[in-house]
């Protein structure tokens, strides 16, 4: 074997792992697609870093199944994926949630029980003592004026917790942190892992999962190692005693489908489910008009929330704010009309002449698990299906209503909203204790293929009603954990 772990994706799902393996003597390897930037290449400059820190914005084809709205799907390509380049909000999965996720696939403990908050506690502890989470309390202007509307009508918002050190400066965050002071994977696990022995492959692809079939019919099948594209050149291959898929809850059952896992093990139950229950948390922003400039881009873009609406009895929805995309590309990208028409033309360079006095207030609502993530069998091309439904929007419209009146509130001339979109892909292989509704077990391995774990946001059974980063983190953590006492021993 040339390793003893490898690692696809050095994010939530493979930086603490990698860290854990690497810390403990294993001989490990991160392959990351992305490429490997530190605080010396974070310009700042959005446009430089759309292109270089994030995957190409990939779409939802709920049009071709005759479904209205499409959803904007957005996640990082660089060392430390998206904990690089989104905001660091960094909180548990609500207690109720848990609860979901036992009814989504039966999930339990060790102990055979339902798996609980408890279940989880000391590895969240963990990671947020390795990230250094903490209440974000530094509110720019735009969140001290959106607050101040909240507070007039009885819904305040309250600090979010963050990775992120006092030594934020307030800009850039989802440009790549020049100051270090967003401890993401990048800074915390992966960089670490590296000093502690650990080979990364950046700019590098995996295209398949190598997987040996049994002997018999009784042996299982058996992951023995990947075949890649080293800076997208030279085709190579390595082996290990197991394989971790951290590619994101996108990418993970494109790789797995592309591997040939349901030609070598055949059309199981556990199979059948990869790509399938795909959830996205879906997202859009309410922006507000206010009189004065709040240069709103000079900050941390998420460092207030209002979770008192999250459960599904109490609305659906998490407020986040304040948020302007951070950059003028992309809130010239997502802003929409009254009838959800993008707006372009006259109308949008009126409003992006008056980009500094927007604010707004991001809007997450609790959606199904009733997407798919699947190939055209005709064209072989990618599709991705998540319809937005009429639950969904009823959840919108309550979450708009409050926010345009907290905005007017906070002296908010005109309101402004945007398209759909979505950083919380979760979903599409998920864990469980029984095959016929998951893809993963308990630990996070192939229900049918031995040395094949997933860590990453895929796993999670049902979507949470939190930024998913410190989830994804703390199972990562726990399956470090679990290799080390029981695989790789």
């Amino acid at each position: 074997m040339n390793y003893d772990a490898i690692v696809i994706g050095s994010g939530a799902g493979g930086g603490p792992v990698s860290y854990l393996l690497a810390q403990a003597g294993k001989k490990v390897a991160i392959i990351e697609a992305g490429g490997f930037y530190t605080a010396n290449d974070f310009t700042r400059f959005e446009l430089v870093a759309l292109r270089t820190l994030w995957a190409k914005p990939r779409w939802t084809q709920n049009y071709e199944l005759g479904l209205e709205g499409e959803i904007a799907l957005g996640m990082g390509r660089c060392v430390g994926g998206s904990t690089t380049i989104f905001t660091a909000v960094a909180h548990r999965a609500p207690e109720f949630n848990f609860s979901e996720w036992y009814e989504a696939t039966g999930l339990k403990n060790d102990s055979g029980e339902r798996f609980s908050p408890a279940d989880l506690a000391p590895h969240y502890k963990q990671v947020e003592r390795d990230t250094g989470v903490r209440k974000y309390t530094e509110w720019d202007e735009g969140m001290k004026q959106i607050n101040m509307g909240f507070e007039k009508i009885g819904h305040p918002f309250l600090p979010v917790n963050a990775f992120i050190t006092p030594r934020c400066d307030q800009s850039g965050c989802l440009f790549g942190c020049p100051t270090e002071a967003k401890r993401g994977t990048l800074v915390s696990y992966i960089v670490p892992a590296i000093y502690l022995g650990a080979e990364l492959f950046y700019n590098s692809t995996v295209t398949k999962i190598l997987i040996s079939k049994g002997k018999s019919s009784d042996d299982p099948a058996m992951a023995t190692g990947v075949e890649f594209l080293q800076e997208g050149k030279e085709k190579r291959r390595i082996s290990s005693k197991v394989v971790i898929i951290a590619a994101g809850a996108l990418n993970t059952p494109h790789l797995l489908m592309n591997s040939g896992v349901g030609d070598i093990v055949g059309d199981t139950p556990s199979v059948s489910q990869i790509g399938r229950n795909f959830g996205v948390n879906t997202a859009a922003v309410v922006f507000g008009r206010f009189g004065k400039p709040l240069n709103n881009w000079l900050m941390h873009p998420l460092s207030g929330h209002i979770e008192e609406f999250s459960q599904k009895e109490k609305g659906g929805f998490l407020l986040e704010a304040s948020e302007v995309m951070e950059g003028p590309l992309s809130f010239s990208q997502v802003m929409v009309d009254s009838d959800g028409i993008p707006l372009w033309g006259r109308k949008q360079k009126e409003i992006m002449e008056n980009y500094r006095f927007y604010a707004g207030i991001f809007v997450n609502i609790h959606d199904k698990n009733d997407g798919r993530i699947f190939r055209d069998p005709e064209t072989g091309l990618e599709k991705i299906y998540k319809p937005v439904t009429a639950d969904d929007k009823s959840r919108f419209r309550a979450a708009k209503a409050l926010c345009q009146e907290g905005l007017e509130a906070a002296g908010a001339q005109k309101t402004l909203d945007s398209v759909y979109l979505s950083h919380h892909v979760q979903g599409s292989c998920r864990m469980g204790q029984d095959p016929e509704r998951s893809v993963v077990d308990a630990n996070c391995k192939m229900h049918d293929v031995e040395g094949l774990y997933v860590m990453d946001g895929s796993v999670i059974p049902s979507v949470i009603d939190a930024n998913p980063s410190l989830t994804i983190m703390a199972l990562s953590d726990r399956l470090g954990k679990y290799l080390l006492s029981s695989v790789l021993k």
